[in-house]
């Protein structure tokens, strides 16, 4: 056990920097009982699925109401402006935003929903997947996978090729599957044992798998194939992702988990999900569990969490504004040595002439304040060093783990760096 969360922690400090932002994310709705997912429609209409049912919105999440849909909900969506929702009890339809809804001939339990380009209506569960080409008036089994398999997310390509990503947690399987014949016929094409979470398909036909989990070596991920699923890269792999979604500048956003310390709350990669990058704020620190994340039609990233309190987020801004820009790097360059350490390390850090006070400071993977170093401490321009010898505020000696620093002054936040603590 000791040598698996060893292995963790040295994973975590290879390929993450952190954006921070004070204000990125807003709370648009709370709630004690469980938000699984949210649809938007073509006029802004939010349709928040939960375990009371189904809540809209007509006003961008100030005002909240329930809906004639009162069982509880398990997944929805808004399809030309027509709502389709799924419980334990099947498949329902809306026509007139959610005011009223009528059951379709599928009764048993749904999981996901997903609508191709040819309007075939697909629903993944525990089991498989069923497939409807008539609006939902009769069903046909096109997928069959053991009792302990579920299909979380269907996702089609520009040439009509259908993927499903699958998790199985106890067995043989899992992964991701495709159809090449509308879904008729499906064959497993890779990532066996990852826990699949999520896919997603940006403007080149590259496919996105987030994996929350490995069968075997637990860690998550993301994984990238750009030939339809042949071969897969993966690009990182010290997360557990829940959610992955495309905005329509090609930037990738992750939801993630933040079971047994990795870190949670929404991440993203400005270059094809080669670098990422965690967006943090006040609400939504690092130990957020985010469940599921989509996109609206003008690029606003909204964001589930799974919490005693669960919450709808909506970013502030457009994602299309989301770069580095806000990190100037260039006014303080950061670094410490040793590291990993095990007694003391050496944190430098350069500021620029317009520089005027300071605040160094060092946190727990949770984003607990753990010591302030220097605080608000007049410095002039220059190269300075200082060293951190592993206690705390209170002098007390720290535990082996990662920490995170940053530097915190009248004009700029650092991007946060990592660092290990052995003994």
């Amino acid at each position: 056990m000791k040598t698996k969360y060893f292995l963790i922690i040295l994973i975590l400090i290879l390929s993450y920097s952190f954006c921070y932002s004070q204000d990125y994310w807003e709370s648009i709705y709370s709630s004690g009982a469980s938000i699984h997912c949210l649809a938007i429609n073509s006029i802004g209409y939010l349709f928040a699925c939960t375990n009371n049912g189904i809540y809209r919105s007509i006003n961008n999440g100030a005002n909240w109401e329930q809906t004639s849909f009162d069982e509880c909900c398990a997944t929805i969506i808004s399809h030309s402006d027509t709502l389709y929702a799924g419980n334990h009890l099947g498949i329902f339809i809306s026509i007139d935003n959610g005011v009223n809804w009528e059951q379709t001939n599928y009764t048993s339990n749904s999981h996901i929903i997903s609508i191709d380009s040819n309007n075939n209506l697909f629903v993944g569960f525990w089991g498989g997947i069923y497939k409807s080409s008539d609006n939902g008036a009769s069903w046909e089994l096109v997928l069959s996978l053991s009792d302990c398999e579920v299909v979380n997310s269907i996702v089609e390509n520009s040439e009509g090729i259908l993927f499903a990503g699958t998790i199985n947690f106890i067995g043989e399987g899992g992964g991701v599957y495709r159809s090449t014949d509308q879904g008729d016929n499906w064959e497993h094409i890779g990532l066996e044992y990852e826990y699949i979470s999520s896919l997603a398909i940006n403007s080149n036909d590259e496919i996105f798998a987030g994996s929350r989990g490995q069968h075997y070596e637990y860690g998550g991920g993301v994984f990238r194939s750009s030939d339809n699923g042949e071969t897969w890269t993966e690009l990182c792999d010290d997360v557990l992702v829940t959610s992955i979604a495309i905005n329509s500048e090609e930037k990738i956003f992750i939801g993630c988990s933040d079971l047994d310390g990795y870190p949670g709350a929404v991440h993203f990669s400005v270059d094809n999900g080669e670098s990422w990058d965690l967006i943090e704020s006040e609400i939504m620190p690092p130990t957020t569990g985010i469940e599921f994340i989509t996109i609206s039609e003008d690029d606003y990233i909204y964001a589930i969490s799974y919490e005693s309190i669960s919450h709808i987020f909506r970013s502030v801004q457009s994602s299309v504004g989301i770069d580095d820009s806000s990190i100037q790097e260039t006014n303080i360059k950061l670094s410490n040595y040793p590291n990993p350490f095990t007694s003391y390390t050496r944190i430098s850090y350069q500021l620029s002439p317009t520089v005027k006070e300071g605040v160094v400071e060092i946190y727990n993977i949770k984003g607990q304040l753990v010591k302030t170093l220097i605080n608000n401490q007049t410095q002039k321009g220059g190269y300075y060093e200082i060293i951190w010898y592993g206690k705390d505020n209170y002098q007390n000696q720290v535990s082996s783990g990662i920490y995170l620093y940053r530097i915190k002054t009248d004009d700029f936040i650092s991007k946060t760096k990592k660092m290990i603590l052995l003994k």
